[in-house]
């Protein structure tokens, strides 16, 4: 298994609905300078399966800064994900807020 991509304008509607949880890869060090509300920070150098639980129903979306490190990982994430559907955010936050949407900072 493997992950999908999946556009920014989706994500942000599965995030509206509550139908999916967002996973930021990325380091804390990146994470505090900004960050997509709401997601969940689970840095790729310490995920274990264990850390994306309570995702029955939902899909999960992995996202880092511009997408290549999420790709460059997917197998790994995709067995994180565990039997859900499991995506990355094409283009990482980058794309998200070239789309206007708001990050934390």
């Amino acid at each position: 298994m493997s992950l999908k991509p999946v556009d920014v304008k989706t994500v942000q509607e599965w995030l509206a609905k509550g139908d999916c949880v967002l996973v930021d890869i990325r380091e804390p060090n990146e994470t505090a300078v900004e960050r997509i509300a709401g997601a969940k920070l689970v840095p790729l150098s310490t995920i274990l399966p264990a850390d994306i639980s309570d995702v029955t129903g939902k899909q999960v979306v992995y996202h880092c800064k511009g997408g290549m490190r999420t790709q460059q990982n997917a197998d790994r994430l995709s067995n994180c994900a565990g039997v859900c559907d499991a995506f990355y955010l094409d283009g990482g936050i980058e794309a998200w807020k070239k789309a206007g949407l708001a990050v934390e900072h």
